[in-house]
């Protein structure tokens, strides 16, 4: 295995900033629908400013054991998908960030 494969490019070399970007999200198991979308949204509106609800999907798991939301907000740049991104990841409800 090689392991000196090269860092991916920088997100500003990748995405024209202004840029609507889905950001996806899932709960761990036993959190409220509610409690989750709450949580999503108020993450969302302090790291990007204008954010309003309808930017915002969730939909439980087949068997209903987790959610997964979807986050579909226009960036102004790439410093709030990153901020965004790692206060998600660092959130106890959210299990996983896509």
């Amino acid at each position: 295995m090689n392991t000196n494969t090269p860092a991916p490019p920088p997100l500003e070399e990748l995405v024209d900033f202004p840029a609507k970007l889905p950001i996806k999200a899932i709960s761990h198991k036993q959190v409220s629908h509610d409690e989750f979308h709450a949580v999503l949204f108020a993450l969302s509106c302090e790291h990007v400013p204008g954010v309003t609800a309808n930017v915002l999907t969730i939909r439980p798991s087949s068997a209903g054991n987790y959610f997964a939301a979807t986050l579909m907000i226009t960036f102004e740049t790439a410093d709030q998908v990153r901020a965004l991104d790692a206060a998600l990841r660092a959130h106890p409800l959210v299990r996983m960030v896509l």
